[in-house]
């Protein structure tokens, strides 16, 4: 499992929290305050309540579940300050009848309340037994789902995975890593599915006694929503799976100011937030982190949607991701078109941003154009994001169909493996404008065509101008042509010898030092001076002059569009 050190958010984990700190801090430029609360009844759930009481302010509910169960549309559940475990079998459907831009349903907490959602069991209160010199272990029997992550406070302790036979639990005697957990019978042998006769193994760090400390054990989520025009903001969710909170036809959501943290799942995907079949949603000035599936890279998720209303597009603009090691800190799984994805700050993940491929609904194996069922990809418009220690920027697979015509200008792909990455001959049309690639090892990274293949091949696919490049260690804009070798295969070009090779293409790109105020402390303003000042394209905007970088008038303006 990959692990990333965020270098920007801080946590004090107690009953009590402090709220993070995202580069982007609320209130937040150039867009309206969150969406406020609509004028229906408003109950109260508290920790010190009753399911029993009426849930007024006077004498509020004590469980979520009880609060959600009596929302109508316009209704609004406002949660007092305080830590609430998920109710025990989330997955039934929450449908709150059929709400529209005047009658949202709003699960909020209280102004100025630290509200913690947990979907986890702790292992306070209980003994831990000495195994062996090394390992301690705990009975299995308190929990009620198989755990996929273990916690202790920020801390992820590592799965010892059975990789090589499902993805699932292994036996004790592969546990052999200090910070590390797994779950097994008396004798060591791997547990699956149920508890029963089970334990938790743990083989704690150094000087670490864990009957001295409390761990989380991930179990659950809030539910699954079919709700339209639904609210849910300024919370925060810990140790939750597969995901924290499941929204499916639900169209025209809200997620605002909320902190998706700590997700986990095992043979299947983690998604730190999960939006499938729908259109309309707003997804902002949320943070999120630390969403790992136990196989590692293909199925760790931020903020993933599927099957989306092209005519309804999804905004997802002024979050803070990072500590994603898998496809993707913004991604799919299929049929998502139109989004547009602006002005995050993303660092320490594996994929930034990836389009994904088309996709049919479930009730057809297959379909194409045209069809009533077909959900396009592609056509995803990405400005003004900052992109911090990526494997990959936004990734382009050459395998993948219909994600055509994305749009990418005014962001910084900053100290990352790659900026961008196009596979040949997969999609088509896209354009890459005022963008600014610094210190990473690859800007541009033309990926697997032919044995034969070649730049020219690749220029039918995108247009690319007004780009900055500057202190990329292996290339500018580099060629793999083929399948065999390393990343370093292939032919590197800085952007002098590109723009003379191929004419044509990257007009109007510089290279040079943009002069960043301080990329250390995420500060990526243009400094006095900059080369990047005034050398944008203005083809995206409604004003004149346009810098490169994520901030195309020197600042953030409410006159982008």
């Amino acid at each position: 499992m990959l692990t990333f050190i965020p270098l920007h958010a801080k946590v004090i984990f107690s009953d009590s929290f402090e709220d993070l700190d995202p580069i982007f801090p609320p209130p937040l430029p150039c867009i309206d305050d969150f969406t406020p609360s609509t004028a229906g009844t408003e109950y109260f759930v508290a920790p010190n309540g009753d399911d029993n009481n009426a849930g007024s302010s006077a004498a509020p509910f004590r469980s979520v579940r009880k609060g959600l169960s009596v929302l109508q549309p316009g209704d609004t559940l406002t949660l007092r300050e305080g830590t609430y475990r998920l109710p025990a079998e989330p997955d039934y459907p929450v449908h709150i009848g059929e709400g529209n831009e005047n009658a949202f349903v709003t699960l909020q907490a209280e102004d100025g309340a630290n509200v913690r959602l947990l979907g986890s069991l702790s292992t306070g209160g209980r003994t831990w037994e000495q195994y062996n010199d090394h390992i301690w272990r705990l009975s299995a029997a308190f929990l009620q789902r198989d755990p996929k992550g273990m916690f202790n406070g920020e801390r992820r302790i590592r799965h010892q995975s059975d990789l090589q036979g499902g993805r699932d639990h292994d036996d004790v005697q592969n546990l052999t890593e200090p910070d590390s957990w797994t779950k097994a019978h008396a004798d060591g042998s791997q547990c699956f599915a149920s508890n029963e006769n089970c334990y938790i193994y743990l083989y704690p760090r150094a000087g670490e006694n864990p009957n001295d400390e409390i761990y989380e054990l991930s179990q659950r989520d809030l539910g699954r929503f079919w709700s339209d025009y639904m609210v849910v903001r300024k919370l925060r969710f810990d140790y939750t799976q597969p995901q924290p909170i499941f929204f499916e036809g639900a169209n025209n959501i809200r997620l605002e100011g909320n902190t998706f943290a700590h997700t986990s799942n095992g043979n299947d995907n983690s998604y730190a937030v999960r939006i499938w079949s729908s259109g309309g949603a707003l997804v902002r000035g949320n943070i999120v982190y630390d969403s790992v599936y136990w196989g590692g890279v293909s199925n760790s998720k931020g903020i993933s949607f599927m099957l989306s209303d092209p005519d309804n597009p999804h905004i997802v603009e002024f979050n803070e991701v990072y500590d994603i090691p898998g496809h993707a800190a913004i991604g799919v799984k299929g049929g998502v078109s139109n989004l547009i994805v602006r002005y995050n700050y993303i660092h320490d993940v594996y994929v930034a941003f990836e389009p994904g491929d088309f996709r049919c609904v479930w009730t057809k194996p297959d379909c194409g154009p045209g069809d009533p069922e077909y959900r396009p990809a592609g056509a995803w418009r990405i400005y003004g994001n900052i992109v911090v220690r990526a494997n990959t920027g936004l990734e382009l697979q050459g395998w993948v169909e219909d994600t055509s015509g994305n749009t990418v200008y005014n962001n910084v792909f900053y100290d990352s493996e790659t900026g961008i990455k196009l596979g040949w001959n997969g999609s088509f049309g896209h354009v890459f404008a005022n963008n600014a690639f610094v210190s990473n090892r690859v800007g541009i990274y033309l990926h697997s065509g032919g044995t034969t293949t070649t730049v020219e091949d690749y220029l039918d696919q995108y247009s690319a101008r007004n780009n900055l490049y500057f202190d990329n260690e292996l290339a500018d804009i580099h060629l793999r042509p083929n399948w065999g070798g390393g990343y370093d295969s292939g032919t590197s070009y800085t952007l002098q010898e590109f723009q003379s090779n191929f004419s044509g293409t990257e007009q109007q790109s510089i290279s040079a030092d943009p002069l960043f105020v301080d990329p250390v402390i995420n500060d990526f303003h243009l400094r006095d001076g900059s080369p990047a000042a005034g050398a944008g394209s203005a083809e995206f905007y409604q004003q004149g002059q346009v810098d490169i970088g994520a901030y195309p008038f020197g600042k953030w303006s409410c006159s982008f569009e």
